[in-house]
């Protein structure tokens, strides 16, 4: 053996002793899907004599994701671990550095792009005769990038020695710089209060703070779309619309919240980024008078300088963003299901324009939009004022009415009618008037304006793409702010409309009128009876098949009047057949305010079975069921949805109903809950509301050992790809 041989040896024994020691010490790093974790300790050992030791748990989220702060925000999940240690043995709360916004679409979320390490204190008894003590923990965590929000796991463990507790020279670095990035806690005077829907915060500052944020710790106390900060004789107040939290602390005192934390981020005079933990308890008086006596902030721990000043400006641009999702949300709702039927009342219009003054043309298309706005406001409104009265209503909460959908589908019928030539009638039933060859420029811009707003009535069953997230954040804003984000909505509505209502070549790109038309008008009646037919079904669902043929019989009664009342024109005896017609009208009228007279026993909600759904096999929603199967481990799919909604039923046909679906999820073992909100239901309403959404669609996938915060959500518009993807990323 040479001696080269033997210096090599002995240095690869004493690099294998080494990585023993190591091991011991901690365990290595772990990588899951999108992370890498680790479990390391800042003591080489622990004391003999009891104590504590800091242990840190290391989390690096992979390049573009990132990681959530104790209150996430809009969305995401914090770190949790579940610690096993040995009698005697307390874990502390973790300690985590000061967060950052990150911003998605219209939402801001806090947390962390950067690796991170989370500190706890683990309290540790006297340990006379032991040896070596293994620490173990179960880490839950949420990574999201910008498409995919991924909850992950890991079991980890780490082995000490028993010892004098000396620190371990390899760590002491990593912690060090653990507790750097941590806000230093402070002792300035704040305070916080509710009124009229915002939380108005006041901070005492005794220095220069530059591009201020505040990071309230307590969840949905504020919301976190858009935060102002001013300044104030007393130093910084900060404001922001509150959340579901602080509205609901205002009608009892039962879960009142007295005091909350908050890390303020910074810049102080020098251009240095600072952060500082604030104690902020709920004033009991008017908040500038309660700071005023609370005295002056004490400059300790925070830096140097001296008074409050520098620039202040407010941050965020929820209502920009939020209305411009609103826009773009109006505009791809012209191509969902249930507005098909009055664009083919318009796609009429636009051809019977088309041989009209440029003039008539734009004013058909300014009184449409004025229909729809006008819509859109009276929307916005009671749904503000039945949810300030304490009701849960959303988007399309008037489908959930049975009386509602009769009364439009008798609509839609009155209006097929007319198109098929039965009867003709002032402004021929909200958009259909007048002969085609009129230029009646008073009865256009009317029979537009109720066009619009028919187009919002059959509007509201569907929820288009980027809707969601505008019109939640609508709900919680003042009325000023929602009905901004309403009407633009409506405006996107209607923009395309509008658009080719004053385009010049709209005539050379539309066929020209001609008798065609007569016979197009007859085709248009049917996509209204096809609308009516579905009205109808969704009356049988809600209150039972007795009643969908009361309303049907409703309808047979409409068809006979609207029918006498045709052949009143140019008869001998007007006055007889008028006296028909309203007869006629008035058994409708009886028949439909009979329906609920009709309505079948209810199905009870704690039965299992729902029925099936191509392949799967579905069951009831209750919050028990749910909760029961995550606190199991059993996947689990809910959906929520309602027969009138019709992009639910799409979804339902075109991904959930498939066959690659159904596979899917039957070889996972997944189960499948549906949570219909046909008719109103407070329990699913409320479920909504924890995902921050106002209507139906909505589908939720829980893995297995997911929690009921960590489900993933998937997309409102779904594909048998896109529903088998987001279960391979979730169980992944």
């Amino acid at each position: 053996m040479t001696p080269r041989f033997n210096r090599l040896s002995i240095g690869a024994c004493i690099a294998l002793l080494a990585m023993q020691f190591t091991a011991v010490v901690h365990a290595a790093e772990q990588r899951t899907q999108y992370s890498t974790v680790d479990l390391i300790a800042e003591s080489a050992s622990l004391p003999a004599d009891g104590g504590s030791v800091t242990v840190g748990f290391y989390l690096k989220p992979d390049p573009k994701w990132h990681a959530y702060w104790i209150n996430p925000g809009d969305a995401g999940k914090e770190v949790t671990i579940r610690w096993t240690l040995p009698e005697g043995f307390d874990a502390g709360e973790l300690q985590y550095p000061a967060p950052h916004v990150i911003p998605f679409d219209i939402f801001n979320t806090y947390g962390f792009d950067e690796a991170i390490l989370l500190l706890t204190d683990i309290t540790v008894p006297p340990l006379d005769g032991a040896d070596d003590v293994e620490l173990k923990a179960r880490a839950s965590w949420v990574v999201c990038d910008d498409e995919l929000c991924v909850p992950e796991r890991a079991d980890l463990a780490i082995t000490l020695p028993v010892g004098d507790g000396g620190g371990d020279p390899g760590n002491t670095s990593r912690f060090d710089a653990a507790r750097a990035k941590q806000p230093q806690v402070v002792d300035w005077p704040a305070r916080f209060e509710v009124t009229e829907g915002q939380v108005n915060i006041g901070v005492a500052v005794p220095e220069a703070v530059l591009d201020p944020y505040l990071f309230v710790a307590t969840k949905r106390l504020v919301r976190y779309d858009e935060q102002a900060s001013a300044e104030t004789p007393f130093g910084l107040q900060f404001s922001t619309a509150a959340g579901t939290k602080a509205d609901r602390i205002e009608e009892t005192t039962a879960d009142r919240i007295e005091e909350t934390t908050a890390v303020l981020r910074y810049r102080d005079a020098d251009g240095t980024d600072r952060s500082v933990l604030l104690s902020i308890a709920r004033a009991d008086g008017p908040l500038a008078d309660v700071l005023a006596a609370a005295g002056p902030a004490s400059s300790s721990g925070a830096g140097a300088g001296g008074g409050s000043g520098g620039s202040v400006a407010a941050t965020g641009m929820g209502l920009v963003t939020a209305i411009f999702f609103g826009l773009l949300g109006g505009i791809i709702l012209n191509l969902m299901p249930c507005v098909f039927p009055i664009l083919s009342m318009k796609a009429l219009s636009l051809v019977e324009l088309s041989g009209a003054d440029r003039k008539t043309a734009q004013s058909s298309g300014i009184f449409y939009t004025l229909g729809i706005l006008v819509a859109f406001a009276a929307i916005a409104i009671a749904l503000i004022t039945l949810r300030e009265a304490g009701s849960a209503a959303g988007w399309g909460f008037q489908m959930q009415t049975p009386l509602v959908n009769l009364a439009l589908g008798l609509l839609m019928v009155a209006i097929a009618l007319n198109l098929a030539g039965v009867y003709e009638f002032g402004l021929r039933m909200m958009g259909v008037g007048q002969s085609l060859t009129s230029d009646n420029s008073k009865s256009e811009r009317s029979k537009s304006f109720f066009t619009g707003l028919l187009a919002v009535v059959v509007a509201t069953p569907c929820v288009a793409p980027f809707m969601a997230g505008a019109i939640g954040y609508a709900l919680a804003q003042p009325i000023v702010v929602a009905l901004a984000v309403f009407l633009a909505l409506g405006l996107g509505l209607a923009l395309p409309y509008l658009l080719l209502s004053f385009a010049p070549g709209l005539g050379r790109m539309l066929p020209k009128p001609g008798p065609w038309m007569a016979k197009f008008r007859g085709v248009l009646a049917f996509p209204m009876l096809l609308a009516a037919l579905w009205l109808f079904w969704i009356v049988g669902r809600q209150l039972g098949a007795s009643s969908m043929a009361v309303a049907l019989l409703a309808a047979l009664l409409l068809g006979f009047a609207l029918w006498a009342y045709g052949q009143a024109a140019g008869a001998r005896l007007r006055p007889a057949w008028y006296a028909t017609a309203i007869a006629g009208l008035a058994a409708c009228v009886v028949a439909s305010v009979s329906i609920e007279d009709y309505r079948a026993e209810p199905q009870l909600a704690g039965t299992t079975s729902a029925g099936t759904l191509g392949k799967l096999e579905l069951e009831h929603f209750t919050p028990e069921r749910v909760l029961g199967y995550i606190d199991e481990g059993q996947p689990l799919f809910v959906y929520f949805t309602a027969d009138w909604c019709l992009s639910c039923k799409a979804n339902e046909r075109a991904a959930l109903a498939t066959d690659a679906v159904g596979d899917a999820m039957n070889e996972r073992g997944i189960k499948v809950v549906e949570a219909d909100w046909t008719s109103e239901d407070p329990l699913i309403t409320e479920w909504l509301e924890k995902y921050d959404r106002v209507g139906v669609p909505l589908y939720l996938y829980y893995p297995k050992g997911s929690t009921a915060e960590t489900a993933a959500v998937l997309p409102q518009l779904l594909l048998p790809r896109i529903v088998i993807d987001a279960i391979d990323a979730a169980d992944n």
